[in-house]
């Protein structure tokens, strides 16, 4: 089952961009990537969706800005207030090494 699920993976990837024209219609292409607001298909530049396979990852990988800052703004709230727990310093650190 692994390598039909692999296999699937693998030809979504290669459609990407028609997936993406398709389900994030109010996106854009911009080189190499698509731009939309959200997984709600919300006007924007806060998400983007990787068309090609790069050395940064594969195509069809996709990241969404907002929720990354949003989590760093409470992060350095937290700090500055002294209520920094061990899950709350691992979580921190996770957001800020993919920024």
């Amino acid at each position: 089952m692994p390598r039909d699920a692999s296999e699937l993976a693998h030809r979504l990837a290669r459609e990407a961009e028609a997936l993406c024209r398709h389900y994030l219609s109010n996106g854009k292409r911009e080189g190499k990537y698509w731009l939309i607001g959200d997984v709600h298909n919300s006007p924007g530049r806060s998400m983007f969706v990787r068309l090609q396979d790069s050395p940064k990852g594969p195509a069809g990988k996709f990241t969404e800005y907002v929720a990354r800052s949003i989590m760093l703004r409470i992060f350095d709230w937290v700090v500055s207030h002294r209520r920094l727990t061990a899950s709350t310093q691992h979580n921190a650190s996770a957001l800020r090494e993919l920024a």
